[in-house]
């Protein structure tokens, strides 16, 4: 053109595509994709989920390493539009991927994940990173070494492997921030520091990592939502869903035994799922709601020693404090797979109506339904390890919210059924033994408060320990309110006025008490309008007509012998009662744990008598032959209290 050589000598370029962030055509339809990854070389369909494709196409470290952030997977669920069956399909006939950002892997013959590479390659230390340890600066070591030391070999969800120097580094940030938040809130590190960190800055962080992550989670994003529950002013209803609904993104909540993963990750993530899943029960309790997690939808098998990367043969004192802890983690699970069978017996619509719907003989139906759960209670608290048991007082600092998570489901048993006696007819044997074992549980539970060292309340305590210690004071306050007499109010009123001063002076070492305290005088206020009820002179038990039916007779386990030799937790008591070895006057004392005395969960043991005799064969009134004949209404109540050692201690009701 114009005599000069044109210099446009190549083909043009092709023009690209803008696209998104995430590497994709905005004008493209967004979906699932179903890209199979590239088939194994020995040709087995059961694909090592630990291998998974890249954006590169390279094989990177599993989702599930608590290292590996940048990578998430998603479970294909058994009724979506994903068929499982298609990918093996798929596999088999060569298929080549349509995109190498996502992949499926098959865990199984029968589960799938779609696995997501995040475009993003960050560097060991990302900008999120150094934001967290610019804010705790030279006291994060500090804080990393309290927390292996305190925090995690009683709540072991993360491998000691990722919390060294060397691999800090790799951690998700919001993980890390996590671990800094907890440890740093924890009142013996507060203790020890003269220039505590800021723990609001750091919580409000975390909860902004984690809030940026929970949409793609990972096994990291799992672990840092369980540490912030831990943090006794988090919203733990809200964090709780999205906890639960990460858990089934990431298959959790099957049973991976089968799996081609290494027996490290097997373990962390049956260790994930059963914290998820007692994080979930609790919070059903302490929130009133109903629990997301149910038995038919899940499949996780119990922990072993191979769980937690330690073997029998390991016996050296750092180990056997760390094989403590993890005891105490798998008791707690076993409380609550127990606590749920509670909540779902007792405390669903399904089951209320049931009660409602069964009218007066609704607390004889409870009390069914109620003998086997005892039962699981008894065994239990028998077959805790002797590590783990309070014996003369002495106790591992890391098991009081164990116990005090053991008296919590107690309590929530006993309060349904104290409830139903308000609508049950008149029996005052019934009411005698139903009261009288929830007196054993209230006594027991206060007692093991007192008895809390300083070493206890500085230690690791579970997220619902704060409200567990609350549901003391409720269920005394239920009691005082139901009381049949004045002088049974008192009782109650004189045994809460001394819980809250246990709590008031324990609450200098453990903060999170000062709820408890609130809740109690919460109580109190409600009950300062409570009525007058008659003195126990104008009550005669004699009046009331004798039950015709057997009833269950509710021992506490811990007032069980450890043998296993004494009677069981619940039995049917025949009506009606007969022996020679029992008198009437100490009847209540024996049948239904009404002595008052201070039980200690181990060093005291009960054996309930069962049959009786009367010691007036001619007596024709109508509780002849029954633990009720002879006694007045006094003598009664004098039985259940006056011979408390520590009533007459504190002088109360002589």
């Amino acid at each position: 053109m114009h005599g000069q050589q044109c210099t446009y000598l190549e083909k043009p370029r092709p023009r690209k595509r803008r696209v998104d962030g995430d590497g994709q055509n905005p004008e493209a339809p967004k979906r699932r994709s179903t890209a199979p990854s590239q088939p194994l070389k020995n040709g087995n369909h059961k694909t090592n989920a630990k291998q998974e494709v890249g954006s590169e196409g390279s094989s990177s470290s599993s989702a599930a390493s608590p290292g590996n952030w940048q990578y998430h997977g998603t479970h294909v669920g058994y009724t979506t539009e994903l068929e499982p069956m298609l990918f093996d399909i798929s596999r088999s006939a060569g298929a080549t991927p349509r995109s190498t950002s996502y992949s499926y892997q098959k865990s199984d013959d029968r589960n799938a994940f779609l696995t997501f590479g995040s475009d993003e390659q960050p560097g060991p230390q990302s900008t999120s990173t150094q934001a967290v340890e610019q804010l705790v600066g030279a006291t994060g070591p500090l804080l990393l070494r309290h927390f292996q030391t305190d925090i995690s070999r009683s709540f072991p969800i993360i491998e000691d492997a990722s919390l060294t120097p060397s691999q800090r580094k790799n951690l998700d940030p919001s993980l890390l921030c996590a671990i800094y938040t907890v440890s740093a809130s924890s009142p013996d590190f507060l203790h020890d520091q003269k220039r505590p960190l800021d723990v609001h800055q750091l919580e409000d962080m975390a909860l902004n990592l984690l809030t940026d992550s929970i949409s793609k989670p990972t096994l990291s994003v799992v672990q840092a939502g369980l540490l912030l529950m831990q943090r006794s002013d988090i919203d733990s209803k809200t964090l709780n869903t999205q906890l639960v609904s990460a858990t089934f993104e990431l298959g959790l909540h099957l049973d991976c035994s089968s799996w081609l993963l290494s027996d490290e990750e097997k373990g962390l993530r049956k260790r994930l799922a059963w914290a998820v899943f007692m994080q979930d029960q609790w919070c059903s309790l302490v929130h009133g709601r109903p629990a997301l997690i149910s038995k038919a939808h899940w499949a996780v098998q119990d922990l072993f020693d191979e769980d937690f990367g330690l073997t029998p043969d390991d016996s050296d004192a750092a180990v056997d404090e760390r094989r403590r802890g993890q005891e105490c983690f798998c008791e707690m699970v076993d409380l609550t797979k127990i606590l749920s069978s509670i909540l779902n017996a007792f405390y669903t619509q399904t089951a209320i109506q049931e009660y409602d719907a069964a009218g007066e003989n609704g607390t004889r139906l409870i009390l069914e339904r109620a003998k086997p759960i005892q039962m699981k209670l008894k065994d239990w608290f028998t077959q805790l390890p002797k590590t783990l048991k309070l014996e003369n007082g002495q106790a591992p600092s890391i098991i009081g919210h164990l116990h005090l998570a053991y008296f919590a489901t107690e309590i929530t048993l006993h309060r349904c059924i104290i409830r139903s006696l308000a609508n049950a007819p008149p029996d005052n044997y019934l009411a005698y033994i139903c009261r009288g074992a929830a007196k054993s549980r209230l006594i027991s539970a206060m007692d093991f408060v007192n008895r809390l060292r300083s070493d206890h309340l500085t230690s690791f305590w579970y997220f619902p320990s704060k409200v567990n210690f609350a549901l003391v004071a409720t269920f005394g306050s239920l009691l005082l309110a139901t009381a049949p007499c004045q002088e049974e109010a008192d009782f109650y009123r004189a045994r809460l006025g001394e819980y809250r001063w246990t709590l008031s002076v324990s609450a200098k070492n453990a903060g999170f008490l000062n709820f408890a305290i609130e809740s109690l005088e919460s109580s109190t206020d409600l009950l300062r309008s409570l009525p007058l009820k008659p003195r126990i002179e104008d009550l005669d038990i004699r009046q009331m007509p004798a039950p015709q039916i057997p009833i269950p007779h509710l021992i506490p386990p811990q007032e069980a012998d450890e043998d296993g030799d004494g009677d069981d937790t619940m039995m049917d008591v025949p009506y009606p009662i007969h022996s020679s070895d029992f008198q009437s006057q100490n009847f209540a004392a024996g049948m239904s744990g009404w002595n008052g005395s201070m039980m200690s969960p181990i060093t005291e043991s009960t054996e309930a008598p069962f049959i009786f005799t009367g010691q007036n064969p001619g007596y024709e009134g109508p509780f002849a032959g029954t633990p009720f004949e002879g006694l007045s209404a006094r003598n009664w109540f004098d039985n259940s209290h006056h011979g408390s050692p520590e009533a007459e201690r504190m002088g109360l009701l002589m």
